[in-house]
């Protein structure tokens, strides 16, 4: 499995699996979203297979006067066969938040695929999960 940051060509291939978590997304919705948010407020995260994308991520990376920098988990989608490998994602998830400078990692939103036993770490925080680096 290889983790890593999607290039904006390859943002289009986590449509596909961004549906089954939203299907009310347009592809006319998607497409603004990305040229008005990527790669400044949004950026994706994905996870390959045979270089298949198999998990996706959506995650954006904001700076306030609570909790500082930090990484936040909009979206999280993992293919039905997939979710026994949502905790590597969620492991580079961590790293990928330490190497922006993040002291912590919010998930919430909506999620398919992922359970709570792959929040090792992670506290309940309002309307999901957060985990200090």
């Amino acid at each position: 499995m290889q983790f890593r940051e999607l290039s904006l060509s390859e943002i289009q291939e986590g449509y596909s699996l961004l549906l089954t978590l939203r299907p009310e997304l347009t592809p006319e919705t998607f497409d603004h979203f990305i040229a008005s948010q990527y790669p400044k407020d949004y950026r994706a995260i994905g996870a390959y297979e045979r270089g298949n994308l198999r998990i996706y991520a959506g995650v954006s990376i904001r700076e306030n006067l609570e909790l500082g920098r930090h990484l936040i988990v909009d979206d999280f989608i993992a293919m039905e066969t997939y979710e026994h490998l949502t905790l590597e994602m969620v492991d580079y998830l961590n790293d990928y938040a330490k190497m922006h400078k993040c002291i912590s990692i919010i998930i919430w939103g909506k999620q398919r695929g992922l359970s709570i036993n792959d929040l090792r770490g992670f506290r309940p925080k309002r309307d999901g999960f957060i985990k200090i680096l």
